[in-house]
Parts: structure tokens; C-alpha cells; sequence
């Protein structure tokens, strides 16, 4: 099972839980650590590195979570401790998050690696830029025979082996799954939602890469609404507004709200679909904010803050 390791909590918890020491004797939560995972993958030639953190939880272990994938999670979970803060704060529910990474020998080989898994088809040279590996003489080089268009088996690799193995191990919720991309990582949502989209049921879509491939993906967009009258999903999509005038010329603001366009027009029954521009961010500054905005889109606030609430309450009118 997941284990029941104490967590370090921030500095501003310790002061609040102090205010009742009578907790001492039969405190109601449990904080887990960060559970690290490899799992080597039969449909990507790839050794996966998952990190797992269970929220603060009743310590009977009552309690089922949903669940957040994220990609993008090198050497640890990004926005973890973003996240607990925001659940103690009751401004999102406490759920599982499980950060999708690599075991590599350089941090470089993870831009290489996720432009092969992220993009739904194969372009020449990638996406015409050098592996990142090559311009630093400390990163040895990464040999990988795919270089772009492995999203089809990077998504048989979580719905056939990471989804199963999270909800073998974890209190989850299998009803409730969510995902968070950024970039290359909302392209890789945007193709799971237009081709398995009871994969999950919430998606944040930071600063999709619609443009790959001459926006194929606006085709499959297309081809779904063609063939489907439904798609039930809740939906962040959000963009920076500096990404549009970007030295790459990817107009990225564009792009999003067109396809935001398309999919609204389409009335699609089912789909929860917010956009948002955040003024004055780039590609990169406005990462953070994707994602902070997008949970509280897509969960909406806990509608019962448990933890704030069993602190305050004190020991003799635990919840």
C-alpha cells in the first residue's frame, strides 16, 4: 500500500495546528510523503518515473480522491506545493496528483523525450529545432529511434498501464480523473480529448501547441465534432498574452481561441468548456498560472474544507 510517512508541512500549518496540542493524543489527518515509482512500459520503449502525493487525508483512510495527471514532472511533482496550499486553503478539493516524468541521465534528454510522447504525428527533424542535449558538453547525447508523433502509445501507456496502477495503490476515485499539459502537454490533452476522451474527465490545457503539424490537431477537433453530437468534459484551455507576438511566429493566442471557437459552435452537448487570456505572460511565465487557475476552473472550491475545519473545531469536535 502507499505507506503513512509524515509529511514536512510549511511553516505557516505548523504555527496554525499548534493552537491545539490536545490533537496530540488522537490527531484525525495523516500527511503523506512523495511517493516516487518506475514503471518500465510495454507500449513505449521507456522507463517512466511517476510521483505520487496523496493529499492530507482522515487518518482511518475513509476517503477516496480524484485524481490530477500531470506531464512534465522531472525529478519531482511540479506545483506540488502549490497544490497542498490550495487544498488547505479549501480553494480547490484535496485530490491525488501523479506527475508523469523520465529516469534519465541528464535533464536535457526530458525536452527530447517529451516532444516524441506529447505530439500526435511524426514530423521531420521534430519540430525543426536541435536536442537541447547538444549544446551543453556536460549532456550526453540521447539516442531515441521516435523523435515526434508518439502520442498514440504514450496514451496506451497511461490508460492501460499508469491509470491501473495508480488505482491499485492509491485511494482513488476511478470515476474522477483529471489531466494538466503544458505546451507540448496541452497539444498531447487536446489529442486525448478529440480521440479517448473518457480517458479523463477534466482537462487543463495550459498554452496548447496547436500549431504542430500545421495544426493537425484542428483536424481531429473536426473529425470528432463530424462524428459526435457529445463530449462530456470539463475543459480549461489558457493561453499567455505575449505568446502570440513570440519570435516563433506560433501565434498561440490565435490559435487557442479559434479552436475555442469551433468547439463552441459545435453545441456539443456535455462539454464545460472556459478559456482565459492572462495579459502581459510569456510561454513561460505563464505556466504557473495555467495551472493554478485551471484547478480551481475545473474543480471549483472544496465545497467542505475539511482540514481548516478540523483545526479550528479542536479535538472534541473532530469532523
Amino acid at each position: 500500500m502507499f505507506g503513512s510517512k509524515r509529511l514536512r508541512f510549511p511553516v505557516v500549518c505548523w504555527a496554525i495546528l499548534a493552537c491545539h496540542s490536545g490533537w496530540a493524543a488522537q490527531p484525525p489527518l495523516v500527511a503523506y510523503e512523495l511517493h516516487t515509482h518506475t514503471i518500465a512500459s510495454r507500449f513505449v520503449d521507456q522507463t517512466f518515473e511517476i510521483y505520487v502525493q496523496v493529499p492530507w487525508s482522515r487518518s482511518d483512510g475513509s476517503e477516496r480522491f480524484p485524481v490530477l495527471y500531470l506531464t512534465d514532472s522531472y525529478g519531482g511533482m511540479a506545483f506540488a506545493d502549490t497544490t497542498r496550499i490550495m487544498q488547505l486553503g479549501g480553494d480547490v478539493p484535496r485530490f491525488i496528483t501523479v506527475g508523469i516524468g523520465y529516469k534519465m541521465d541528464s535533464p536535457f534528454h526530458s525536452m527530447e523525450i517529451r516532444q516524441r510522447d506529447l505530439t500526435p504525428v511524426e514530423v521531420e527533424n521534430g519540430a525543426g529545432m536541435p536536442p537541447l542535449s547538444t549544446l551543453f558538453k556536460n549532456a550526453p547525447a540521447l539516442n531515441i529511434a521516435k523523435k515526434s508523433g508518439g502520442a498514440a502509445n504514450f496514451l496506451r501507456f497511461i490508460r492501460e498501464e499508469l491509470q491501473p496502477y495508480i488505482d491499485a495503490n492509491f485511494p482513488t476515485d476511478p470515476k474522477e480523473r483529471g489531466y494538466w499539459g503544458d505546451s507540448l502537454g496541452g497539444l498531447f490533452g487536446l489529442y486525448v480529448l478529440f480521440n479517448q476522451p473518457d480517458t479523463f474527465n477534466r482537462y487543463i490545457i495550459g498554452s496548447p501547441s496547436v500549431w504542430w503539424s500545421n495544426q493537425a490537431i484542428v483536424n481531429d477537433a473536426k473529425a470528432y465534432i463530424k462524428d459526435h453530437d457529445r463530449l462530456d468534459a470539463t475543459v480549461y484551455m489558457a493561453v499567455g498574452a505575449l505568446e502570440e507576438t513570440a519570435p516563433d511566429g506560433f501565434s498561440m493566442v490565435t490559435n487557442m481561441f479559434e479552436l475555442a471557437t469551433l468547439l463552441r459552435q459545435a453545441n456539443l452537448t456535455g462539454l464545460k468548456l472556459t478559456t482565459h487570456l492572462f495579459p502581459n505572460e510569456t510561454h513561460t511565465s505563464v505556466i504557473g498560472m495555467n495551472y493554478s487557475r485551471g484547478i480551481q476552473e475545473v474543480y471549483g472550491r472544496a465545497p467542505d474544507n475539511f482540514i481548516m475545519k478540523a483545526v479550528m473545531a479542536g479535538p472534541s469536535e473532530a469532523p
